[in-house]
């Protein structure tokens, strides 16, 4: 039966995450998959908390990929998918933990159509018991949102179905298609990067499903410092400008022009909003996000160049199975969202951030820092 079974490689990657990494490592531990089928690799992303000296002592068995560096989300998971052995790979962060038959669910339906090359499992946020993720639609406003975001657990979100993505928090993808077409596009650097992989999956013509039964847990909301706006500068900069980019590279052409319509739409109530409470750093990043897009336009034109010459399945289509929401959807799941996190944070911060780090830019790069309260 072992024989059956794909090799698959779990990367973990880490910034100073040492007091998560024996509740993720122990879980995956106790997966019900076969210990010859599976590898652990940790990706540090050179942290300063003793992290990889604590798994070389705690978790010998497991591969370490200590970089030079912090090379963010996508280049650290992309260093890491080039050294790893599996035929899939999952991406998880190290603030999870997962059940015993997680893997074992996220495998399952791989063998039944060779066009699912791509799963993600129910994720939920452990200390309240509310979803993080019962998979992903996207936004014709280049934003990706997840399904039952801050809602509580019901049958809708045990009905296996096909999604737009997976979240990067836990999400399984085949090796060959990841590598092929160029990992995590590296010009996100955080944020936006799962929801690009997941629409390059299905304008590729293949399938991402979300599978109920394979359950993980993620505290989440560890970057990004506690606010009024729970962000920084920089990450409402990088929020704002990666939006702008899934669009000018992704949609086609008649998209493109919803999709920066509805995207300046929102852009504009953000910025009256955080005026009206004396707000300045959110217009100014806003702004700048803007003028970075058109500086940079020919990369960007360059990149939707390369991505269209492998493109099978017109945004049309994607609309109809839903992947892409309609605009009038769009504004009412926007609504409830919005409605559902700000509830929830008021009612328990589920979103503790003592243990945040915040993203700064330094020389032209973003680093990311210790937050300060």
């Amino acid at each position: 039966m072992n024989n059956n079974k794909p090799f698959v490689s779990i990367i973990v990657l880490n910034y100073n995450g040492k007091k998560w990494l024996k509740e993720c490592f122990e879980s995956l531990e106790n997966l019900d998959y076969p210990k010859d089928k599976y590898e652990v690799i940790i990706g540090d992303n050179r942290s300063t908390d003793d992290s990889v000296e604590y798994v070389k002592e705690n978790f010998p068995s497991i591969k370490i990929l200590k970089f030079d560096k912090n090379y963010g989300f996508c280049k650290g998971n992309n260093l890491c998918a080039k050294e790893a052995k599996g035929e899939y790979l999952v991406i998880l962060n190290n603030d999870t933990y997962v059940d015993r038959m997680w893997l074992k669910n996220l495998i399952e339906d791989i063998s039944k159509d060779e066009k699912i090359i791509s799963t993600v499992g129910k994720i939920f946020h452990p200390d309240s018991k509310l979803i993080w993720s019962a998979g992903g639609v996207i936004f014709p406003d280049g934003c990706g949102h997840y399904t039952g975001w801050f809602t509580s657990d019901s049958y809708k979100y045990n009905i296996q179905k096909y999604t737009g993505f997976g979240t990067g928090a836990g999400v399984l993808v085949e090796k060959k298609f990841f590598i092929s077409t160029g990992g995590f596009d590296e010009y996100y650097f955080y944020t936006g990067e799962e929801n690009d992989l997941g629409f390059r999956i299905w304008a590729s013509g293949y399938k991402v499903k979300y599978i109920p039964s394979a359950v993980m847990y993620h505290y989440g909301g560890k970057t990004g410092s506690l606010s009024k706006y729970r962000t920084t500068p920089v990450i409402e900069f990088l929020v704002t400008r990666n939006k702008l980019y899934f669009i000018l590279k992704n949609f086609d052409l008649n998209n493109v022009v919803k999709g920066i319509l509805l995207h300046m739409f929102r852009s504009f109530a953000m910025i009256m909003y955080a005026i009206i409470h004396k707000n300045i750093y959110v217009p100014m990043a806003i702004l700048k996000a803007y003028l970075f897009i058109i500086k940079d336009i020919k990369t960007i034109l360059k990149n939707r160049k390369i991505f269209r010459k492998n493109k099978m399945v017109e945004d049309i289509k994607l609309y109809k199975l839903g992947i892409i929401l309609g605009s009038g959807e769009w504004f009412k799941t926007y609504l409830d969202a919005m409605r559902n996190s700000e509830r929830n944070i008021n009612e328990g911060d589920v979103f503790a951030k003592k243990d945040a780090v915040n993203l700064e830019e330094e020389n032209g790069e973003f680093i990311f820092v210790k937050a300060t309260k």
